[in-house]
């Protein structure tokens, strides 16, 4: 299990050197730190089913995962979940009388 002292390491050769070669052509270069920083929170989003968003989001609110990992993991999609347990917990609420629906 990794711990917080774990450095992310890759074995990327190819993408170490083409990153070399884009920075080289740019004044200033390239922060390949952040790109890779980046890059990994978007993957780490794309990997993640829809099942387990909303395990992260429910270890988030049980005070198991820190706010810094769920908004990695989910990113705006924090916010749009919270948005939606409010809707549906409030038209749980609305009462049905006098709604008819036709078969």
């Amino acid at each position: 299990m990794a711990t917080s002292n774990d450095k992310i390491q890759f074995r990327g050769a190819d993408e170490k050197r083409a990153s070399q070669r884009l920075s080289e052509m740019r004044l200033g270069g390239i922060n390949i730190s952040e790109l890779a920083r980046e890059g990994l929170k978007e993957k780490l989003r794309e990997v993640l089913s829809n099942e387990e968003r909303v395990e992260l989001h429910q270890q988030y609110l049980d005070g198991e995962l820190d706010e810094g990992v769920a908004k990695v993991l989910i990113g705006d999609l924090l916010e749009d979940i919270e948005r939606e347990r409010e809707a549906v917990g409030k038209a749980e609420t609305l009462s049905t009388d006098g709604v008819f629906q036709n078969e």
